[in-house]
């Protein structure tokens, strides 16, 4: 059994301030405070935490924001469009691309070996997630403040 050793998880566990902020980022110009909570809220993001910790593959989580993109038909969630991209496409461009990709690289060992480079990435999503999901609870607070727009 693959696993990850202890430097491994202490590089990871050094990403914490880096995934922070950019989940945070993420929710800021993603412009989930004109989102009304009852088309994007906690449940969303714990259905995909749930998903994130049921599977040792990112490309599940991937395949789960994609699903839910395509299911929001009505473009009110995760396919709402703010700054020319949705919500959706900004949290698989990080995940992908961005900050969870960045902080992968400073894990050390895990390039060279697709396993243990899949295992330390979905603990970087989970993370990142759990990060987004707080901060969401935290934007709540304005979003209350805010006129429901449809």
């Amino acid at each position: 059994m693959t696993s990850l050793s202890l430097e491994q998880q202490r590089a990871i566990d050094r990403q914490k301030e880096v995934l922070v902020l950019a989940a945070e980022k993420l929710l800021d110009n993603g412009g989930v405070v004109g989102i009304p909570k009852r088309h994007f809220g906690d449940s969303q993001l714990r259905n995909l935490i749930a998903v994130a910790n049921e599977t040792e593959s990112p490309a599940v989580v991937l395949n789960f924001i994609r699903y839910q993109i395509g299911r929001d038909s009505g473009q009110r969630s995760w396919g709402r469009e703010h700054g020319g991209q949705s919500l959706g496409d900004r949290l698989i461009e990080d995940l992908q691309k961005g900050a969870v990709e960045q902080a992968l690289a400073r894990v050390p060992g895990v390039a060279e070996d697709k396993t243990l480079r899949q295992l330390a990435a979905i603990v970087l999503i989970r993370q990142y997630l759990g990060f987004a999901s707080r901060y969401l609870k935290y934007l709540d607070l304005q979003r209350g403040k805010e006129p429901n727009r449809d």
